[in-house]
């Protein structure tokens, strides 16, 4: 009986330890600076969180090209924040300042 039971305790536990998430989510930041995303490419894992902040006096957003994300217009202090669920490449850029190459990246692996 005894033995059983131990059996069951670590099948259980073998089990259990096996549907943790092997990545903890973390948040990473994105300043807007002068008419730039510092830094323009980031690397992230499915579930962290992504957060821009304007930190110049113009007013910036933030705009997937594939249309999937789209912040309203920042001031200055103010953010932007997105989770990423799902594996990609994700370009954006602001759409004020889009032709003059404010243009950053998210690789989401």
């Amino acid at each position: 009986m005894l033995r059983n039971t131990i059996i069951l305790f670590l099948t259980a536990l073998v089990f259990s330890s096996a549907l943790q998430p092997l990545h903890k989510p973390i948040t990473k930041t994105i300043l807007m600076k002068g008419m730039r995303f510092v830094p323009a490419s980031l690397e992230v894992s499915i579930g962290d969180t992504v957060i821009w902040m304007n930190d110049s006096n113009g007013e910036h957003n933030v705009v997937a090209n594939d249309g999937s994300f789209k912040s309203n217009i920042l001031e200055k202090g103010q953010i932007y924040a997105l989770v990423f669920e799902k594996k990609g490449s994700f370009k954006y850029y602001c759409q004020p300042h889009r032709i003059m190459g404010m243009k950053g990246i998210i690789e989401v692996k």
